[in-house]
């Protein structure tokens, strides 16, 4: 009997970037698709001709005819490629191959909603790659709560405010580097996605051995790669919050005295204007999440030549339907993901929206996304957009510089055109 199975062609650009992830390896890989539904990934991993070996499991032994048909040519005869098909709970894979010591060079889990992967962790080599995905975009963005609470180690998200969606994916970053900690292993995005279909979280992480030092995510220090971030109301500016209300990590386990107006207020907006003013600089405080750069500059890089070698971005070029609706094409897609890893934005883990700088006057106009982005550039800051909304800027100046800087390029642009 063959059983209709889940598909989604939307997440056709989420299975090219794991597979170019694949590529830059340079080597032929032991894979774990532990969630394979159609097989429509291990399918993709096949024909990239990266494979050593392929398992693909999925919960519904109903789909394994479509699945048997999807990799007929990984599993004839004449395949190269060792195929074990299995058809029971991805837990239990993870748990069976880590007891066997079973170790995979790739483990790609692309499930619903939001999973413990601490087990999954285990089963990937040192030096692997594991990629990983939520859907649970409710919770994640902080409407949810409870759930938010209870699948991602008690985070907290401010919900409906500017960029939550940075937010969001920076906390599901998070939640597995804390899983991969808790077990001796080091977690580190390679690159991370968010697409508003869905809408789907998916993060590419290299797994190696922890071991502390200089990159300890967790330590009580200005470069540790967790913390907090808050969000003003007041002014729109996001900034990461230094000394957390309870400093987990550092096992202070009360607030020290005179350290909540530090870490609950606005640092520039603080004791100005009127009580009521004051009080609407509390900062909406979301984490713990990932503070550091979404993505590897260099495996970006490298997924970018490994994608031109593969002819992908002729086709693109070349296709009549163009990328999908909401989506970036596959180009933009990794050159917004180089320009999200410059260094000058290392420790701004936010975005702003240009829509936001006409809120309440902030600024007298808008000008388009880009002109600002070279203006704030020329100006020494650090600017590029983001690949997560379409009206999103990633830059390290604060809102109010970003709103002087949209200001002078609108009255120069208002100068020139009474000159002409």
């Amino acid at each position: 009997m063959t059983t209709t199975t889940f598909y989604r062609a939307e997440s056709a650009q989420g299975r090219d970037l794991g597979v170019l992830a694949a590529l830059t390896t340079r080597r032929r890989l032991e894979v774990l698709d532990a969630t394979c539904a159609s097989g429509a990934r291990a399918a993709r991993y096949a024909e990239a001709g990266v494979l050593k070996s392929m398992h693909a499991n999925d919960v519904n032994a109903d789909v394994e005819d479509v699945v048997r048909e999807n990799l007929a040519d990984l599993l004839s005869p004449a395949s190269e490629v060792d195929v074990k098909l299995t058809f029971d709970d991805a837990q239990r894979v993870f748990a069976r191959a880590w007891l066997e010591k079973t170790f995979y060079d790739v483990v790609d889990v692309d499930g619903f909603g939001a999973a413990n992967f601490g087990d999954a962790l285990k089963c990937v080599k040192y030096g692997g790659l594991f990629y990983a995905t939520s859907t649970d975009a409710r919770a994640l963005c902080g409407q949810n709560p409870e759930t938010l609470s209870r699948a991602f180690g008690n985070a907290v998200v401010a919900p409906s405010r500017p960029g939550v969606n940075e937010i969001a994916l920076r906390v599901f970053i998070g939640d597995v580097v804390r899983r991969g900690a808790a077990i001796g292993i080091s977690a580190t995005p390679l690159f991370s996605l968010f697409h508003p279909h869905g809408p789907v979280f998916r993060v590419m992480f290299r797994v190696e051995k922890a071991r502390g030092g200089a990159y300890d995510a967790f330590a009580s220090n200005r470069d540790a790669a967790m913390g907090f971030v808050g969000f003003c109301d007041r002014c729109g500016d996001t900034s990461v919050v230094r000394a957390p209300l309870i400093d987990v990590y550092g096992h202070t386990k009360t607030i020290a005295p005179g350290d909540d107006d530090a870490t609950t207020q606005c640092a520039r907006c603080r004791g100005e204007g009127s009580a009521e003013d004051t009080r609407s600089a509390a900062l909406a405080i979301s984490g713990p999440l990932w503070l550091r750069s979404l993505h590897d500059r260099d495996t970006v890089l490298a997924m970018i030549e490994a994608a031109d070698a593969q002819g992908w971005f002729a086709a693109d070029d070349e296709s009549d339907t163009g990328p999908v609706k909401g989506q970036l094409s596959l180009r933009d897609l990794l050159d917004a993901f180089v320009g999200e890893a410059d260094a000058g934005l290392e420790r701004t883990p936010h975005h702003l929206r240009t829509d936001e700088l006409g809120r309440r006057g902030r600024a007298k106009r808008v000008p388009p996304r880009d002109v600002l982005i070279t203006a704030l550039r020329a100006e020494g800051f650090a600017a590029t957009r983001s690949h997560i909304d379409p009206r999103g800027l990633k830059t390290n100046a604060t809102m109010a510089d970003v709103v002087a800087c949209a200001n002078r390029v609108c009255e120069a642009v208002d100068e020139l055109e009474g000159r002409a």
